[in-house]
């Protein structure tokens, strides 16, 4: 595994945990109150043991809502610098605070069930490093030897907790393994699915992607009638350009353009591709002529702000791109083949019409006087 994809699977799984975390004390703050009722009406030999309980389950109660509120604020703000600490200073207190809860709970009725869940907790609910994992069984079973010490309990509570422990230690490294596993598989997968999907030079969807995302979003669209458009892009003489350049400041120019393209098309629903060489495409959804002819101006506004000098210079000082656009409600005989060829012939009337333009449905968008751009019928 490479160092960008550890860093990558570092952070996923620290995602893991922190969403993990939040709807632990999420569930837990909701269980509380209804342990702290089950044990409050339940007769205890012990006075001063059942208020010590009690109260211990109040301020655990605090800590779950406070913790509860903080993890969700910091996912909310994303902040994951501060994600490592913070979780695991919760999964901390809140086992410390179980494993404190079990050993009341066994002294007052030789009861297991509070040990066993926090255990099954820790097993199966934090998916931490080996380091920390050692370090959080170390410290889960000095609290139980202490509170067996402490409370002088019988053999059989002995072997049981010594039974118990030595199969949550087994338990939670397999698990642990299993985690890691799980979680190094789905990013090599993910790592796969991109390479297939993406352009390595632009970091844009490629024709294969494009192609599968349209058909799967096409029967929807259909069937609500919804409006669809394809934005077909060329980026002016090209092949000049990297004539007098160089192939590496093309590949900058493309990657130029594609985060142009990518920054102005910036509804969620927009695919923006690089479909090969110089050539682009953006499909949208819920689009009409006004929208689709605006987003294709403002490309061109952006693309223009970047003022990348072009060594041709019949058409712009800059580089420039010429811009074909079709829209229609799919339907019998409206394919996204259709709608492609439509934005393609589009593009070939740019071309053809001095470029640096855009063409919709036989009107020519693009030429500037005094800041306005003009329509021209073609």
């Amino acid at each position: 595994m490479t160092r960008k994809m550890k860093k990558q699977s570092k952070k996923n799984i620290e995602q893991i945990n922190i969403y993990r975390a939040i709807k632990s004390s999420f569930l837990l703050s909701l269980c509380i109150p209804i342990i702290m009722l089950i044990y409050g009406i339940t007769v205890w030999d012990n006075a001063l043991l059942k208020i010590i309980f009690i109260f211990g389950l109040l301020i655990f109660e605090i800590i779950q809502v406070t913790y509860c509120v903080v993890l969700y604020i910091q996912v909310k703000n994303n902040e994951f610098d501060s994600y490592f600490v913070l979780y695991m200073s919760y999964y901390t207190i809140t086992i410390i605070m179980l494993m404190l809860a079990s050993g009341f709970d066994m002294k007052a009725f030789s009861s297991e069930i509070i040990y066993m869940a926090a255990c099954a907790y820790f097993v199966f609910v934090p998916v931490i490093l080996e380091r920390e994992r050692l370090i959080m069984v170390s410290i889960i079973s000095i609290i139980m030897i202490s509170m067996v010490v402490i409370f002088k309990m019988n053999v059989r509570t002995v072997v049981d907790v010594c039974v118990i422990q030595i199969g949550t230690v087994f338990l939670s490294r397999y698990q642990h393994n299993v985690s890691f596993t799980k979680e190094r598989m789905s990013s090599t997968l993910k790592k796969k699915t991109d390479v297939s999907e993406h352009d390595p030079l632009t970091g844009l969807y490629n024709r294969r992607a494009l192609e599968q995302k349209a058909n799967a979003i096409w029967p929807y669209c259909e069937r609500n009638k919804v409006s669809v458009g394809i934005l077909a892009i060329d980026i002016d003489f090209f092949k000049k350009y990297n004539d007098a350049f160089g192939h590496p400041k093309g590949d900058e120019c493309l990657k130029i353009v594609a985060e142009v393209l990518k920054n102005s098309a910036q509804r969620k629903t927009d695919i923006v591709t690089r479909t090969g060489g110089e050539e682009f495409i953006i499909f949208v959804q819920n689009t009409d002529e006004q929208n689709i002819v605006q987003l294709a101006l403002k490309i061109r506004r952006n693309l223009e702000a970047k003022a990348i000098p072009h060594a041709y210079k019949l058409v712009s000082n800059n580089v420039t791109i010429s811009i074909g656009a079709a829209t229609f409600v799919p339907g019998y005989g409206k394919s996204f083949e259709k709608l492609y060829e439509e934005a393609d012939k589009a593009l070939y009337a740019a071309k053809n019409n001095g470029r640096n333009c855009i063409v919709y449905n036989g009107n020519l968008y693009g030429r500037i006087k005094n800041g306005i751009a003009q329509v021209i019928t073609m």
